[in-house]
């Protein structure tokens, strides 16, 4: 009896806590979608593209250019980005590896981190964050020094430059990369961040491009000295105008003149030293007039190789004069070294050195001495019989004579040529 009352009372609760717990989906309202965490202020991916980088050629892209999100009001904000690589990448990155002079170890395929502006109107430069920081795997990324300022009040900015952030990731298809980005945010200003493989290349792999990309025609080079000594002027006739074969960067002669597209002038500059410069500090400035000068817009001036080659053209020389009708010829040598080819050098006359003894006795007998005017009847005797004049005194109530000190003077070509004829040059007094 009293375990079917427990049954009976354990299965009305039951069926009560089902019926209590029932819904029915036609019947009930959608519950509300709970909110989101935070509003996206800028598209994830953004439609951004970089300038190319002469010195390194992308081969892969790791992670598209993002969006460096702010969450919240704050003005300093952080953000997680993951990229992965694939067998291949891995494999390549690590082959790549060598040692540097430094004996540090560096890789010829390298995975690359740049930031640049949220701005899709052109191709943007590498710039970053305001009081920006990275890590990469848990480690601190090392950027670019910022540079000082003089402006009050004004935060100094980093050099746009991408990032090498190879030996700080795990060179594995299996383990993600991950990327902390810290900054401040800027208004009216927006970041996005962007990891590529690479393949950093020297100014060696561009000289070599360079010349395979082929020459400017000598012709063309003609044409356009024609047209710049053209008489466009009646009263100002220009025939000709001079021009240097030394590269106006290393002062030398070059061997591979070159200069861009974009220029208007006949100047060209040594192409193996405007890319070890831009190597060391990308410029991609002409150094004869100042405007840009980017490494697809060089080529190698033709006109200008056949006038290095020339035999015409000496070995020590590195001027020439153009003529209006596009010939050339050696700059002609200055007066001077015509004046130095004519000139001889005139040997010195031989200078005679007259010398002459003098005895001073109590016989007070005068002794000739030779003078300027030649007058007393004096003999000039030879160098090789006397040595000095020597002027002796034997009076004894002198007291005793300091010790003998001999004076050796030699004279040089100028006081002798001031010193008149006759006078002897070496005098020594004894006093006895």
């Amino acid at each position: 009896m009293y375990k079917s009352l427990g049954s009976s009372s354990a299965s009305t609760s039951t069926t009560s806590n089902q019926s209590a717990s029932y819904s029915n989906p036609y019947t009930d309202p959608i519950p509300p979608s709970p909110p989101p965490t935070h509003k996206l202020v800028y598209p994830t991916y953004p439609d951004v593209s970089l300038k190319k980088l002469p010195f390194y050629k992308i081969e892969e892209t790791l992670l598209k250019p993002c969006s460096l999100q702010p969450n919240g009001n704050g003005r300093f904000q952080e953000q997680n980005f993951t990229f992965y690589l694939t067998p291949g990448q891995s494999s390549d990155i690590s082959n790549s590896s060598y040692r540097s002079e430094q004996g540090k170890p560096e890789y010829r395929k390298q995975i690359q981190m740049r930031f640049s502006l949220l701005e899709t109107s052109c191709e943007q430069e590498d710039n970053f964050p305001s009081s920006i920081c990275v890590k990469v795997n848990g480690k601190l990324c090392p950027l670019p020094n910022p540079i000082p300022t003089n402006k009050p009040g004004a935060e100094p900015k980093r050099p746009p430059k991408p990032i090498n952030i190879t030996p700080l990731c795990k060179l594995s298809s299996t383990t993600a990369n991950y990327i902390n980005v810290s900054w401040a945010v800027e208004v009216g200003r927006a970041h996005t961040v962007s990891v590529y493989q690479v393949d950093n290349l020297t100014y060696k792999d561009l000289l070599d491009q360079l010349k395979a990309k082929g020459q400017r025609q000598p012709d063309y080079t003609r044409a356009l000295i024609k047209e710049k000594l053209a008489d466009q002027d009646q009263e100002i006739a220009t025939t000709s105008c001079k021009v240097t074969l030394a590269c106006p960067l290393g002062k030398m002669r070059m061997n591979a003149p070159c200069r861009a597209s974009t220029c208007d002038h006949l100047q060209c500059f040594d192409a193996q030293l405007y890319l070890q410069m831009n190597e060391k500090k990308p410029k991609w400035v002409c150094p004869v007039c100042n405007k840009p000068a980017l490494v697809e817009n060089l080529l190698v001036d033709g006109f200008f190789l056949e006038l290095i080659r020339s035999p015409r053209l000496p070995t020590d020389e590195h001027e020439i004069v153009l003529h209006n009708d596009g010939t050339w010829d050696p700059l002609p040598p200055k007066k001077d070294d015509y004046t130095q080819l004519t000139s001889k050098p005139v040997p010195p006359k031989p200078k005679v050195m007259d010398t002459l003894s003098v005895d001073d006795s109590d016989d007070n007998t005068p002794t000739p001495t030779p003078g300027p005017s030649g007058l007393g009847g004096t003999k000039r005797l030879s160098s090789e019989s006397v040595d000095c004049i020597t002027l002796d005194s034997d009076s004894e109530d002198e007291a005793e004579p300091p010790p003998k000190k001999r004076m050796r003077i030699n004279s040089s070509t100028e006081s002798q040529s001031n010193n008149p004829p006759g006078s002897p040059d070496l005098i020594c007094l004894d006093d006895d």
